[in-house]
């Protein structure tokens, strides 16, 4: 916001104190509702401006103008009486309201963090115990899985037999698998074992292998 002009006396007319641009008056206070009136008149002075003595009041700068009348709210003249009487309080600024937006996206965005933190724990707490759970299987080899290891893709025989179709480690490795048997995904597990019976048919598993014929 610029300073007014002063203008030198004319013979019919008071001194003009300074002009100020629209937009800087409007960038300098900001738009109210309406509010609590004045009771007193303010006589300006020299280096006043409209936007300032309406700041020091707390008043709204547009009513101001509208309530004295004044076509060109850029231009008071020192000595001039502006009635404050009725004039609106200007509203909270938009600076504070900017600050108080700040805040609640601030505490919504931690929000969001510790519900996802809550819905992460959660979820690796439903999925822990699945590594030791039966296997989602169907038809004939889901049969098979139930009858070789209660459907436990995890099972270990003290006799040397591993995971839901009971391979031995030589025969895992024979039909392309590393490491235990156990220790393979379900789904690893069953594409081996068509892989074998492909090969071998149903005799690796002589008992349960009936549920493939």
């Amino acid at each position: 916001m610029s300073k007014a002009r002063h203008a030198r006396p004319r013979p019919s007319s008071r001194r003009v104190v300074r002009t100020l641009s629209i937009a800087g008056l409007g960038a300098g206070i900001t738009a109210a509702g309406a509010g609590a009136a004045f009771a007193t008149d303010y006589t300006v002075k020299p280096g006043d401006t409209l936007s300032e003595i309406a700041q020091a009041k707390g008043a709204d700068w547009h009513h101001l103008a509208e309530l004295n009348n004044l076509q060109n709210p850029d231009l008071i003249l020192i000595g001039q009486t502006l009635q404050l009487d009725g004039a609106k309080k200007a509203a909270v600024s938009h600076k504070r309201t900017t600050v108080k937006k700040r805040t609640t996206v601030k505490k919504t965005t931690t929000a969001r963090k510790t519900h996802r933190k809550v819905r992460a724990n959660r979820a690796a707490t439903v999925k822990a115990p699945v590594r030791s759970s039966k296997a989602n299987l169907s038809g004939a080899w889901a049969k098979v899985a139930n009858c070789e290891s209660s459907g436990n893709p995890r099972a270990v025989n003290s006799a040397g037999y591993y995971g839901l179709f009971q391979f031995d480690k030589q025969t895992w490795r024979s039909v392309g698998g590393s490491g235990s048997p156990a220790s393979a995904s379900a789904g690893e597990q069953l594409m081996r074992a068509k892989k074998l019976y492909a090969q071998r048919g149903a005799s690796p598993w002589p008992v349960c292998g009936r549920f493939l014929r």
